[in-house]
């Protein structure tokens, strides 16, 4: 999960597949921090002025973000649960497939084209290769 539109939408969707089949969702957030920045880089969030590192701050605002999804999926009747991780998206993503035996995956998609989908490269297509279990791609409606 990736807080972006298209996640969001793939959420929603996963949601009312759960429902249907009664299943428990699990939200994954992988980080992959920028090779030049470290996870020993320090930044000064503005919200309270003390430094924490660039690890830390993504960890957290991960881990808050998955537990207002995980909330607003229990108010709906869905159980829910939630993992940030930091590493290699396709790696992390596979691995938390075999780790809760997931029977499927969704998961949104940026929609990229051309050069920057060369560029880029798809994280949901390399999943879609390397899973043993169906994987939905959710494109937001634009």
């Amino acid at each position: 999960h990736d807080f972006s539109t298209s996640a969001n939408h793939a959420a929603a969707i996963a949601r009312d597949e759960a429902k249907l089949h009664g299943s428990t969702i699990v939200l994954l957030h992988v980080i992959e921090l920028p090779y030049q920045l470290g996870p020993d880089a320090v930044i000064v969030p503005t919200e309270t002025g003390a430094p924490i590192s660039v690890k830390q701050y993504a960890l957290d605002s991960a881990e808050n973000h998955l537990l207002d999804i995980a909330d607003r999926l229990a108010k709906d009747g869905v159980t829910a649960t939630g993992a940030v991780v930091i590493g290699s998206p396709v790696e992390e993503i596979v691995r938390a497939i075999d780790h809760h035996k997931a029977d499927l995956v969704v998961m949104g998609t940026h929609g990229r084209t051309g050069i920057r989908h060369l560029v880029a490269g798809s994280v949901a297509e390399r999943v879609v290769r390397a899973s043993k279990v169906p994987v939905l791609t959710i494109r937001h409606p634009e």
